[in-house]
């Protein structure tokens, strides 16, 4: 949505961030790029809250899978330990918010920090966990079967890397909840 923006679009383009849609994502595989991908996108943007759950929108998100699938990269995962403690997120108007998401694609997140200051974050620390990449064989056509496989991979290893570290950065009491 933002790539049809005119000056956003350049303002976007020239930070080196290309558009998110598949083609673009396989032409930069095919070119030899790396990719960084927010699988949870904008359905994650407006369900992060602060709580004793962090939700992580994955379950069905299986398109970068198949991309790697197709294309025989590695998938890297990451997790992020404290990206809802730096905002909250406003409840006004959030059944109309989630609906315009789904019908748009495009999230109306209201972040806000201290003193309700939009765009001004709470200090909090921000942490963020690599996990060992996992090969992906070269699979023109990937089957449904081996998607979900390798999809199942993925959200393990997700699981296993916030489970192996939320102690050690001050998430011992949390747990992980995949949407």
């Amino acid at each position: 949505v933002l790539f049809k923006i005119p000056v956003v679009r350049e303002h976007i383009l020239w930070t080196g961030a290309v558009d998110a849609g598949r083609s673009t994502a396989s032409r930069c595989l095919a070119a030899g790029l790396s990719l960084s991908v927010v699988p949870g996108g904008e359905r994650e943007q407006l369900l992060a809250k602060r709580g004793p759950v962090e939700q992580l929108v994955l379950r069905r998100r299986q398109g970068f899978v198949r991309l790697a699938l197709v294309h025989g990269v590695p998938v890297v995962p990451v997790y992020c330990f404290g990206e809802a403690q730096l905002y909250r997120q406003s409840g006004l108007l959030f059944g109309l918010r989630s609906w315009l998401q789904r019908a748009t694609g495009m999230a109306l997140v209201m972040p806000y920090g201290p003193w309700g200051m939009p765009g001004l974050p709470f200090r909090a620390p921000f942490r963020m966990v690599v996990g060992s990449p996992l090969e992906m064989p070269k699979i023109v056509e990937p089957s449904q079967q081996q998607v979900d496989e390798h999809h199942q991979r993925y959200m393990a290893e997700v699981i296993n890397l916030f489970e192996r570290n939320k102690a050690a950065c001050g998430y011992g009491d949390v747990s992980l909840e995949l949407l």
